[in-house]
């Protein structure tokens, strides 16, 4: 039988967050039926058996007949019970929230003494806070309007805020649309997704306008981020960008300051992907921040793309210690199903850079390679001890499962083009003789000019 959805919001919740239900039903106050009590309580004792509808409703009802309407609505409002309890608790870690709601009803009531209280309550929390997410910014502007409809509708002939309510309205807007610019530049690169972000021509042309919008954080933070990375701009860019992101960091959401640090990881990608070195040391630099301050565990995982690029990178800066001891401390942080194959992939390519290339043989045959990365990375790494061992005939086989591949997965992104390379080259290579200069120097001249290839070192070490 399917789970109900009240169950599914159950199990949902922490230990905690169950005693704080149980006395929440328990409260006259917010239950006046004192079977959903029961009820939390059957579930309790029965939550790893399946769901029978049926005992359920004897036991919170008992004597009264079983209808399947009757369970129905019995689930039905114990459901209702639980939604208002998960938002009462948001209600009790949203202050700003609380004011606002508190705000209205005071204006409802027209009891203007404790309105005028309040909203200077309201705005003194609101400084205090110092936040800067686009939802921070709303909330400026919804006290701006609820006090705007106070003083309209008391006096018509007084002056009113309308101007700090439209200016803020503006901030709110133009660091919104901001972030949008920057989370589709990011969707595009990651999933091929397109998004058309509407106004951002008139956005940067109100802020060459106006810049002492530039001075609110949320707003410089994105314009930041947008110029290094959506346009991308050059180092001096992507250093104002870094300057914002460590003077207002403290006032965003994880969330928000996770994906800022992942989109200024990608433009040190792309710039050490275009030969810059000196950004490998500056990307590995972002990743360990990341780490230091909880901002790159998402729901308490470590995503396998972050993890196998903390270890390309420690492996490519020679950093072999504290890049075996990252790997070991941090393989429990994996999702289950990248829980053991990464880490032995990781461990794999670790010992390679050291030259243990047997080890890393050993290594890569215990990788379970179904995911397109984990496929590509542990090929990658058997065609470079293939080649170096004189490994002619592993090597050919190699190369087919890749073509083979390749043709079959035709939605790797903007991989795919890295690979395809990679295959063509590694394919070059192994037909090259020893005496054929000019197909060197031309195989050479390709790999050079390849700039989303990745691998560009160990071909011209090897040519």
């Amino acid at each position: 039988m399917k789970v109900p959805a009240a169950f599914q919001l159950l199990a949902a919740l922490s230990p905690a967050e169950l005693r704080q239900l149980a006395i929440f039903l328990d409260s006259p106050a917010f239950n006046r039926r004192p079977e959903m009590a029961r009820l939390l309580a059957w579930w309790l004792d029965h939550r790893h058996e399946p769901p029978d509808r049926r005992a359920l409703f004897q036991a919170v009802l008992p004597g009264k007949p079983y209808q399947e309407r009757d369970g129905y609505l019995l689930l039905s409002r114990f459901t209702k019970r639980v939604e208002a309890f998960m938002l009462w608790q948001e209600l009790q870690e949203h202050e700003l929230e609380r004011y606002a709601l508190l705000l209205r009803n005071l204006r409802r009531r027209q009891r203007t003494a404790l309105f005028r209280r309040s909203i200077r309550q309201a705005w003194a929390r609101y400084h205090k806070r110092k936040a800067h997410s686009g939802h921070a910014l709303y909330r400026g502007y919804d006290l701006e309007q609820l006090y705007y409809d106070y003083i309209a509708s008391h006096d018509r002939q007084a002056r009113t805020n309308l101007q700090a309510m439209s200016d803020r309205l503006d901030t709110f807007f133009l660091a919104e649309k901001l972030k949008q610019a920057c989370l589709a530049y990011s969707r595009r690169i990651t999933n091929q997704e397109t998004y058309d972000i509407r106004l951002l021509e008139a956005v940067l042309k109100e802020l060459a306008r106006r810049p002492e919008l530039l001075e609110v954080p949320a707003i410089q933070v994105y314009h930041a981020c947008y110029r290094a990375v959506v346009c991308g701009g050059d180092e001096r860019a992507f250093q104002a960008l870094r300057r914002a992101m460590k003077a207002h960091r403290q006032g965003f959401p994880v969330q928000e300051i996770r994906d800022l640090y992942l989109l200024a990881i990608n433009y040190c990608i792309r710039a050490l992907n275009q030969g810059k070195e000196a950004f490998a040391l500056e990307a590995l630099t972002l990743y360990r921040q990341s780490l230091d301050q909880n901002y790159l565990l998402e729901d308490g995982h470590i995503p396998e793309s972050a993890f196998g690029n903390i270890v390309s990178l420690g492996v490519k800066l020679r950093q072999f210690e504290r890049t075996e001891a990252f790997i070991r401390e941090y393989a429990s942080f994996l999702r289950p199903a990248f829980r053991e194959s990464l880490p032995r992939y990781a461990l794999a390519k670790l010992a390679y850079a050291r030259g243990r290339r047997s080890e890393a043989l050993r290594l890569l045959a215990t990788v379970d390679a179904r995911q397109p990365f984990s496929y590509f990375g542990t090929k990658t790494l058997q065609l470079k001890v293939f080649y170096e061992l004189g490994e002619w005939n592993a090597l050919d086989n190699l190369l087919e499962s890749m073509r083979v591949y390749l043709q079959r997965h035709t939605d790797l992104g903007y991989h795919r083009e890295h690979y395809l390379l990679l295959h063509q080259f590694a394919r070059r290579l192994l037909q090259l003789s020893p005496s054929d200069r000019s197909g060197r120097a031309e195989l050479k001249r390709d790999v050079l000019q390849a700039r989303s290839f990745r691998e560009r070192e160990w071909f011209l070490e090897q040519l």
